[in-house]
């Protein structure tokens, strides 16, 4: 065991370096990381090499090296501010490490921004159902009980608002908002892993103006559900939103955290 932890600093102490010891690693090496799944010594060196992933091995601080409970060796990494950082794990055939696992740990919480919806999230909103991705929304009905559904007819409607189409004018949704207004959202995308958590007051529009900017918005397949225009338009002013337009090989794109001013 001490042989393998000597090997895993060596081996970590040569990435830092920009230069990895291609001799520690087996010829069918493979590194993984979220969504990576990368065979081969070579791709698995231009990987710990590469511009920009490698950053993170030569700025953080790397911790002695331990063995986990799966038969691997564990070494983590941490940035100068001590939250956050890196763990790699190492598996071995023989004295060769045959794969490099990868797992990043969550920093400090993101500072907040201004409320104001970026046009990638806009686009997520209005977009959702058309693009096969529709929001779900939780919101409390009457007698106190957490429901979700689906809606898709979201959209973007300003610069800290969204809103939707309600068929049922007369249903449960609405009767729960009127009584308690808070509601949350979440769009989803699993292929690139796009993610936005949202929380809001939703309350109900009564100008025509609004009524008709959200109907004409919604996709024509929603539109067709209300031919007679018998809904209603809800419009929800954020508090909060939260996510990223996806992940990538350094990690989230566009991550945001959006707080509206008190």
């Amino acid at each position: 065991m001490a042989d393998k932890l000597e090997i895993v600093r060596n081996f970590m102490d040569s990435v830092s370096a920009g230069a990895p010891q291609a001799e520690l690693l087996s010829d069918n090496a493979v590194f993984r990381a979220l969504n990576f799944n990368i065979p081969g010594k070579q791709a698995v060196l231009k990987r710990l090499t590469d511009e920009g992933t490698s950053k993170v091995y030569k700025t953080v601080t790397w911790q002695p090296p331990f063995a986990d409970t799966f038969d691997g060796i564990q070494i983590k990494g941490t940035p100068a501010s001590g939250a956050g950082g890196v763990i790699m794990t190492m598996l071995f055939e023989g004295d060769k490490i045959s794969a490099v696992q990868q797992q990043n740990v969550p920093g400090a919480s993101r500072a907040p921004s201004e409320m104001k919806l970026t046009p990638t999230i806009k686009s997520f909103v209005t977009e959702a159902l058309a693009t096969k991705h529709p929001m779900v929304v939780a919101y409390t009905d009457e007698a106190g009980q957490p429901v979700l559904s689906y809606r898709g007819s979201t959209q973007a409607f300003s610069d800290d608002q969204i809103a939707m189409w309600v068929r049922n004018a007369g249903g449960s949704f609405l009767k729960s908002i009127q009584k308690n207004p808070k509601i949350a959202l979440m769009y989803r995308n699993e292929e690139s892993k796009a993610t936005y958590q949202f929380q809001g007051r939703a309350k109900i529009a009564t100008d025509e103006a609004t009524r008709e900017k959200v109907y004409q918005t919604m996709t024509q397949v929603e539109r067709d559900h209300d031919y007679a225009r018998t809904g209603v338009a809800l419009v929800i002013d954020l508090d909060m939103v939260q996510g990223q337009a996806g992940l990538g090989n350094t990690g989230p794109i566009e991550p945001v955290r959006l707080v509206r001013s008190k």
